[in-house]
Parts: structure tokens; C-alpha cells; sequence
């Protein structure tokens, strides 16, 4: 496992208030070496989530369908990062909309 460091996002509210996402992840591997290469990837996922994250909706991750597409969705990007290893889940240890 590889719990990264918390962010906070700024996400577009349809109603244009300022809304913002707290979320801290963290990544399941079945590979100590794609963990230890992530370590050193921190600065692409943050960059890589921040532009993700920005596009995102609150009312996207209403319910159990939309942490399910998120999770699925940043599990994907993650990959990107981590090939050629292979990251096996994404947890979400936290998620707060305000």
C-alpha cells in the first residue's frame, strides 16, 4: 500500500459557488517496487489529479455509482504513471465536499 499526501481541489460547482475536494487515497499494489517508483512519481500524480480533479462535478460523486467511476477513473490515470507496473486498487480513505 501507498497512501499519498492529502489534496484539496478546487472543483466547478454548477451553481458557481466555491467548492472544494479534500481527498486522501491510497494506492494498492501487489509490487513493492511500483510503490517505491510512485514515491518518486508524487509530483506528475499531483499534477495529473489536479487537472482530473478540477473537471469534476460535486454532484458527480453523489452515491456509490460516483465515488465507484471516480475510484475507476483515477485508478486508470494511475496506471499511466505507473507503467509499466501496475497499480491493483484505489482506496479512499477520505472524501470531503464543501
Amino acid at each position: 500500500f501507498y497512501t499519498l499526501p492529502d489534496m484539496v481541489v478546487n472543483v466547478q460547482a454548477a451553481d458557481g459557488r466555491p467548492t472544494h475536494l479534500k481527498l486522501r487515497l491510497t494506492l494498492e499494489t501487489h509490487d513493492a517496487d511500483v510503490a517505491h517508483t510512485l514515491q518518486g512519481e508524487v509530483p506528475r500524480l499531483r499534477d495529473m489529479f489536479q487537472g482530473f480533479l478540477r473537471e469534476v462535478r460535486p454532484e458527480e460523486l453523489e452515491g456509490s455509482a460516483g465515488t465507484y467511476q471516480l475510484r475507476a477513473e483515477i485508478l486508470r490515470r494511475v496506471n499511466l504513471i505507473a507503467a509499466p507496473g501496475k497499480v491493483d486498487a484505489v482506496l479512499i480513505e477520505e472524501m470531503l465536499v464543501q
